[in-house]
């Protein structure tokens, strides 16, 4: 339940694909398109068809497919409303709606936006702002996953950005901006985007997953209480492991949901930028957050300074 919400789809069957890349994978099945006017979403570049993917009992996400300014064929996975999409789909679709309003109504002209590809290429389709990733890069994907990729978002634009930055949220946070800052440009303003699907697509590009790069993740049965009278048993399971950060989302189910870093994982760049209790506790010089969604801190924008 916890990957399927964080990681929307893409990321767990990416995953599953690398854990399982002996067995025969299950076929992709593009179940459907849709047009232009199938869903009503407050898009910067008109939609030219929406695509409808499944794979197996894996997940299914939609895509949309649009014209950039340079006439270029782009795609975009969005998260449409119910009962289109499921009720995660609908949470996820509102969170981001509202903040590329934020995004449309403060972000300068010239500004550059630095986030994982996927979530970047949602942020250009629904802001036309100009995105530092295009698209993935082969060599951060597991090669199993690279033709599911390619036929859903097209050829990858190799650029080896990718790479720097899932570098960059890997190494210790002071670390991780020094190897960012060297490798983006100069004299315009930077945004970094972070959402916490971003602990799985970290795992992926390395072929490790969350646990094994100190992250841990626990679904806590509300059973009719309120959050506080979880909260024992929450930080019980967070010091296990010794002086971890935490996090916590309530899910649609009620439950709720713990990630926790370790006392490495917690001091990355990555572990800095989320909503830990650690992180709030001790903010990172040199970024300011400017937004932070609702639905427990998922997404933010950081100016790096």
């Amino acid at each position: 339940m916890g990957l399927i919400l964080f990681a929307g789809g893409i990321v767990l069957i990416l995953q599953s694909l690398w854990n399982h890349h002996e067995k025969k994978p299950e076929p992709l099945i593009k179940i459907e398109t849709k047009d232009s006017q199938f869903l009503s979403l407050p898009t910067f570049f008109p939609v030219q068809k929406y695509w409808h993917y499944t794979f197996g009992n894996k997940g299914h996400f939609w895509i949309a497919q649009y014209l950039d300014s340079q006439n270029t064929s782009c795609f975009a996975r969005i998260f449409p409303p119910k009962p289109i999409g499921s009720e995660i789909d609908d949470v996820l679709g509102r969170i981001w709606i509202e903040a590329m309003r934020s995004v449309n109504a403060h972000a300068p002209s010239n500004a550059l936006f630095i986030g994982w590809w996927d979530v970047s290429q949602r942020l250009k389709l629904f802001t036309g702002k100009e995105i530092w990733i295009e698209s993935y890069d082969s060599t951060v994907i597991p090669k199993d996953g690279l033709k599911m990729l390619e036929e859903m978002f097209g050829a990858p634009k190799e650029t080896n950005r990718l790479s720097i930055l899932a570098k960059s949220y890997a190494a210790n946070a002071l670390e991780g901006l020094e190897i960012l800052k060297k490798a983006l440009p100069a004299g315009r303003p930077l945004y970094l985007c972070i959402t916490t699907e971003d602990i799985s697509n970290l795992a992926l590009a390395f072929g490790q997953s969350p646990q094994s790069m100190g992250y841990d993740w626990r679904v806590f049965p509300r059973a009719g209480t309120d959050i506080h009278g979880l909260i024992p048993t929450v930080m019980k399971w967070v010091n296990e492991k010794e002086s971890a950060g935490y996090m916590l989302q309530e899910l649609p189910s009620h439950d709720i949901l713990v990630w926790r870093a370790d006392k490495k994982a917690k001091e990355t760049l990555l572990g800095r930028l989320l909503p830990l209790t650690t992180s709030i506790a001790n903010p990172l010089p040199r970024v300011k957050l400017l937004y932070q969604s609702s639905w427990g801190g998922y997404l933010q924008f950081y100016a790096l300074e």
